[in-house]
């Protein structure tokens, strides 16, 4: 799938140009069609994510600008579910390599990874600066529990995806005007700041318990 994205140069048309030569045909298309919309919608944000395409900015924009308020529950659900199926298949193919090792520092970090993989993956999603697909490899090359890389994934991308969702309600009004979104919102230091903020507490609870252990073995 990726080949062929790239092969027949398929990016080309993923850009706010293409958005605006065929703005009232998409919008009117949408709402009539509205469930298939949003099927096709969220099939191409699972394909796209589980191919590793760095996507999820623009996919969430337009989401915001063809669905509204909604489009923050299609965008969590789109990148969650294309996550998770990447994520399935590097836990599939190194995961199972990795149970194999019995001892090595490999099999070390992977044990303390597991045991604060919750924590560990929600800070790799808050932070911006982290692409989804590292969290995505990453959770699924430790072995990390299903659950928990669900459960982290859908609560860390919830802010960024709210903010984007929400600048793409008047995506419209920018395309008008020749305007290009700043894909880079989140990058701003009143957004970037407080997410760095809910990252490094989302963290904090390991070393907490770090630091309580030192001070039980001494």
């Amino acid at each position: 799938m990726l080949f062929i994205f790239f092969y027949f140069q398929l990016y080309r048309y993923l850009n706010f140009h293409t958005l605006k030569t065929y703005q009232s045909t998409i919008q009117q298309w949408t709402v009539h069609h509205y469930k298939l919309a949003v099927v096709l919608y969220l099939f191409i944000f699972i394909v796209l994510i589980a191919c590793t395409i760095p996507c999820a900015t623009l996919l969430t924009l337009i989401g915001g600008f063809l669905f509204g308020g909604i489009a923050v529950i299609y965008a969590v659900l789109g990148t969650a579910l294309g996550g998770t199926v990447l994520f399935l298949a590097v836990r599939s193919a190194i995961g199972s390599h990795l149970k194999t090792r019995t001892n090595g520092w490999i099999k070390q970090f992977e044990q303390g990874f597991q045991q604060n993989a919750f924590n560990y993956l929600l800070m790799l999603r808050l932070m911006p600066i982290f692409p989804c697909w590292i969290s995505n490899i990453s959770a699924g090359a430790l072995n990390v529990p299903l659950k928990t890389f669900m459960s982290a994934t859908v609560i860390g991308i919830f802010p960024a995806t709210f903010i984007y969702a929400m600048a793409g309600r008047g995506l419209d009004k920018l395309l008008i005007t020749e305007q290009t979104p700043n894909l880079n919102l989140v990058f701003t230091p009143s957004i970037f700041f407080p997410l760095c903020g809910l990252a490094i507490l989302s963290i904090f609870p390991v070393f907490y318990k770090r630091v309580k252990k030192q001070d039980q073995d001494r």
